[in-house]
């Protein structure tokens, strides 16, 4: 038996040493490579909407409705994430307290802290525990909805992290092995938020005195890690979801100024980068983690696009459609909100702009033109099973309420995701070695050979499409009275004399070369107007916007 567990030790050492998959091993590796300040936008730095420190939510809003109306189980299984969400929702609504509060009296932890895996067989008690912190700092002072003898045993048994040493380390694996950052974060956050609550309200001991014991200048330099050197788990579904949460509960109970700014400009920075990747809350970037997923191509799977559709629908008034709950519920309970300006960056898009964001050796880049009434995004690359990415399509985004892929504009690689090089994108144009797939609810207005214009009236947007063998481009263009004969010529003729199989005269740019089978590590664009670009997006920095 020892033996058995010593070869599957030294296999995943193995297999993870030899991959991409860097992250796990030693510090993090991101802030090496993102040594400079990211230049953002001013909107991440305006914190006036955190002057407000509470939300007075609806009682009966639907999100509190959904829960509300489930019966309080019998017992807690693992998989069963929705037990804490109905205890919240209930106590919102002020419903069957005394069942809820004798739920949670008699309640155990029901598993171990950390990713679940060989090592670690019963895990993931973190997805609960950051979830009993809300409920804890959200009616702990008010007993007539959590009865004191509950709160006591939630603080004393159902939260487990506390005290002065961080725990980064993934459980099983002879502290080799570094843990998942959503895990890190929950596990951290729950820790920094019982040592508050004990603090203040019992012990002042150091052990759980954040500034004093270190926890606070250790969870300050993590904030700043990931906001200088972004996340490794960058789009996750549904781990970006649960790194949200975690983030949005220290930011509304920390009592801490300092730790509250850090937190409130990293999630601020986190909606700005949404913003770029994305058109009417919807997004379909590359990814890493959980590799399964790609395959899905509806658009409302996303968990922070439902997380910026209840805080938008919460600052403007507006009724977007949520589907992931589990996120919506606390996001609604909690106290993070949009301010002025990320919510304009959110729902306009006033002028064109091309933005490169890098992740770091081994990663895919995002890639992203848009302008108003659209977004073409880059598919990104896979880069094996080990470097846990995965590549959607390029795809163009319309502000048409289109929530699937199948429905849009787009192009992709040769073969099967893991053969694909989705990352030829420009400004305003696009291109891959097979032919643009266009939706059924298209119909060109003008077609001549292999080329067809199209039109997006709501977008006032002008698509012209090439497809030919081994060879698809895409090219946008603003315009509100739509594609005539006359454009659609000066763009032939402009590229009649082009291998367009190696190049294109992009209007307004010059001459796009790229190379359609580029490796993994290259992007596909190779030169703009004669000028050799960066193609190891390896080494791009975090952040590069042209508008």
């Amino acid at each position: 038996m020892l033996n058995q567990s010593l070869s599957k030790f030294l296999t995943c050492v193995f297999i993870l040493g030899i991959s991409s998959c860097t992250y796990y091993f030693g510090p993090n590796k991101l802030t090496r490579h993102f040594k400079s300040e990211i230049v953002t936008n001013p909107a991440v730095y305006d914190y006036s909407a955190s002057n407000k420190n509470e939300f007075n939510y609806n009682k009966h809003d639907s999100i509190i409705e959904f829960y509300s109306a489930m019966p309080i189980p019998e017992k807690h299984e693992i998989v069963d994430r929705d037990f804490v969400r109905i205890l919240l929702a209930k106590l919102a609504q002020g419903r069957e307290v005394e069942q809820v509060n004798a739920s949670i009296a008699k309640l155990k932890p029901w598993a171990g802290h950390g990713s679940t895996g060989p090592f670690n067989k019963s895990g993931d008690y973190d997805f609960s525990e950051i979830s009993w912190c809300s409920l804890l700092y959200l009616f702990g002072d008010k007993p007539e909805l959590l009865y004191p003898e509950a709160r006591d045993h939630l603080v004393n048994v159902l939260i487990g992290n506390s005290g002065d040493k961080p725990n980064t380390i993934m459980p099983g694996t002879g502290r080799l092995f570094r843990e998942t950052e959503n895990h890190i974060l929950m596990g951290e956050v729950s820790r920094y938020l019982k040592n508050q609550w004990l603090y203040e309200h019992s012990d002042t001991s150091l052990a759980f005195d954040n500034k004093r014991n270190g926890i606070e200048k250790w969870m300050l330099n993590h904030l700043d890690e990931k906001y200088r050197g972004g996340f490794f788990e960058f789009n996750s579904n549904p781990y970006s979801g649960y790194s949200f949460q975690a983030m949005n509960s220290l930011f509304s109970f920390s009592h801490s100024d300092t730790i509250k700014h850090a937190v409130n400009k990293l999630l601020n920075e986190l909606v700005y980068e949404y913003s770029l990747s994305s058109i009417d809350l919807k997004r379909y970037p590359p990814y890493r983690r959980q590799m399964w997923r790609a395959s899905n191509t509806e658009f409302n799977w996303d968990p922070v696009s439902s997380i910026l559709r209840v805080l938008v629908n919460r600052k403007t008034g507006s009724s977007y459609a949520i589907r992931e709950r589990q996120h919506a519920l606390i996001t609604y309970l909690l106290h993070y909100n949009l301010n002025d300006g990320l919510t304009k960056l959110l729902l306009e898009k006033k002028s064109t702009y091309y933005v490169e964001l890098g992740h770091g050796r081994k990663g895919s880049p995002e890639i992203y033109t848009g302008g108003p009434g659209y977004v073409l995004s880059a598919g990104g690359v896979h880069r094996g099973k080990l470097s846990q990415l995965a590549a959607h399509t390029t795809i163009l985004l319309l502000n048409d309420k289109v929530m699937h892929a199948d429905s849009c504009f787009r192009l992709c690689g040769k073969g099967k995701m893991p053969n694909w090089n989705n990352t030829g994108v420009y400004e305003n144009f696009a291109c891959a070695n097979q032919q643009v797939i266009i939706p059924a609810q298209y119909k060109p207005v003008i077609e001549k050979g292999s080329w067809k214009a199209f039109y997006a009236p709501a977008a006032q947007l002008c698509i012209y499409t090439y497809s030919g063998t081994g060879v698809g481009l895409m090219v946008l263009n603003s315009s509100s009275t739509g594609p005539d004969e006359k454009s659609l010529n000066k763009l032939i003729d402009d590229n009649t004399a082009l291998n367009l199989k190696k190049q294109f005269n992009l209007p307004g740019k010059g001459i796009i070369s790229y190379c359609l089978h580029s490796p993994k590590n290259k992007w596909v664009i190779t030169k703009v107007n004669g000028k050799k670009v960066d193609r190891r997006y390896d080494k791009w920095q975090r952040i590069k916007l042209e508008e």
